[in-house]
């Protein structure tokens, strides 16, 4: 994982057009406020990623938890439902 650039905001501020350059071409960066909060800027392409990532692994709980509890299809019958389409 690659280290993420910081910035309070008055470099913000200083530096706006090459942050978002920076941000555009794929380099997710921290913005620091005064009063000590920080935000996050990301290129929308990694906040897509990551919300199909949690979608997935959603779906990846839910099948687990109907496997532990015998609910959905068996290995078997899975295979034969897909011979099918």
């Amino acid at each position: 994982m690659t280290k993420l650039k910081k910035k309070t905001i008055t470099e913000l501020e200083g530096s706006l057009l090459e942050t978002f350059n920076e941000v555009a071409s794929g380099e997710s960066q921290i913005i620091t406020h005064k009063n000590g909060s920080s935000i996050a800027m990301v290129p929308v392409d990694t906040i897509e990623m990551l919300t199909q990532e949690v979608e997935l692994h959603k779906d990846l709980a839910i099948g687990y938890a109907q496997a532990l509890s015998g609910e959905g299809l068996s290995t078997s019958q899975l295979i034969e439902k897909l011979k099918k389409k």
